[in-house]
């Protein structure tokens, strides 16, 4: 996540890298019906920037394959089991506790699959432990994990590429997916930042999200501000301030362009209870924390209230969420560049990242 905030001083969106993604790809598919052109000439500035270098210009090759009839294929790119390899499961059983699940997603910083007599019967994740567990209240030791978890989730081979990953996430909207040997035994799980670093180096997605920026958006979604917005200035770490160099910006195309998400915002004087209730009934995984003065002093999401609060047994009703929050999120402005935001988040393992304004 990578908050955003606008010219006025308001907190204004949050960049999630899997929505950019998302839109990335999305944007590739429609320039395709239209000019095959388009997509080739993407292929060749991604591959260019790898230097043609093995698996990594080979995985780029077949992330843009199935938009473009001269694809060499997807054979090449890495599989899943070559990104399982030496990670240790999450797996637990029906009858384990919300809370043991919890600890051991803590632990490992993965969703929990839940297997039965050796086969795959539910997952739990994060988001589920945020609004079916510790925003309903549930007694955490009490519950099983098999009442709380999504059944009968739907797994993918070891032997799929990580592009083809990529793509059944990106057509389904998954962030997560179970992976299972054909007689049933689970390896593990793997997700979207997983697929991510997979699929090739740095540049390659620089190129890759760096030709999608001027392609036509036609969607229907659009950055807005929530109704509780914020018009102090920002505690947070400014990556224009990380990356200014006295230099005139080689790319100007700015933050706007990603479309950042609207903001969920709180107080950092709230509990976790009241926040997580507040993302549950949005739909939401992540909130902006405002200081009194309305600048942006933390963000919480999903993960962090496993982590910090389920892991540590801390009671949400008694614990503000500024004990859990991500203090001083490093943030970037709508005027900021979408490209150095970008490298911010491929860079530092962010799948979001708040947007500030340029009054601070």
């Amino acid at each position: 996540h990578l908050p955003v905030i606008d010219d006025s001083g308001a907190v204004a969106g949050l960049l999630d890298i899997a929505k950019c993604l998302n839109d990335a790809i999305s944007k590739l598919e429609k320039s395709q019906s239209k000019s095959e052109s388009v997509a080739s000439e993407v292929l060749l500035q991604a591959v260019s920037l790898q230097g043609g270098k093995g698996n990594q210009a080979a995985a780029l090759q077949a992330l843009l394959g199935p938009l473009m009839a001269q694809a060499l294929g997807s054979q090449t790119s890495p599989t899943l089991r070559s990104l399982l390899e030496g990670v240790p499961g999450t797996i637990v059983k029906p009858e384990t506790s919300v809370l043991d699940a919890g600890i051991l997603m803590a632990q490992r910083r993965k969703a929990a699959l839940v297997v039965d007599n050796g086969r795959l019967v539910g997952i739990f994740g994060f988001k589920d432990m945020m609004t079916r567990v510790v925003a309903k209240e549930l007694q955490m030791e009490l519950t099983e994990v098999s009442t709380v978890m999504t059944p009968n989730p739907e797994s993918v081979s070891p032997d799929m590429t990580v592009l083809d990953a990529l793509q059944l996430m990106h057509d389904n909207k998954f962030l997560t997916l179970p992976v299972c040997e054909a007689d049933g035994t689970v390896l593990g799980v793997v997700d979207v930042m997983d697929v991510i670093y997979g699929c090739g180096g740095i540049e390659g997605w620089r190129s890759v999200f760096n030709s999608t920026l001027d392609l036509e958006d036609t969607s229907d979604t659009a950055s807005a501000q929530s109704g509780r917005g914020s018009t102090g200035g920002s505690h947070a770490k400014s990556v224009r301030s990380k990356k200014s160099t006295g230099e005139p910006a080689k790319d100007v195309r700015p933050v706007s362009k990603l479309r950042p998400k609207k903001p969920l915002i709180a107080s950092t004087h709230d509990t976790v209870l009241a926040v997580t209730q507040m993302l549950a009934s949005k739909r939401g995984d992540a909130a902006l924390l405002v200081s009194d003065d309305g600048a942006l002093a933390g963000i919480i999401t999903d993960t962090d209230v496993t982590r910090r609060l389920v892991a540590k047994h801390l009671d949400a009703s008694e614990t503000t969420v500024s004990n859990i929050m991500t203090k001083n999120p490093t943030c970037v402005s709508m005027s900021d560049s979408a490209m150095d935001a970008m490298s911010t988040m491929v860079e530092n393992h962010f799948r979001h990242l708040p947007v500030i304004d340029d009054s601070e």
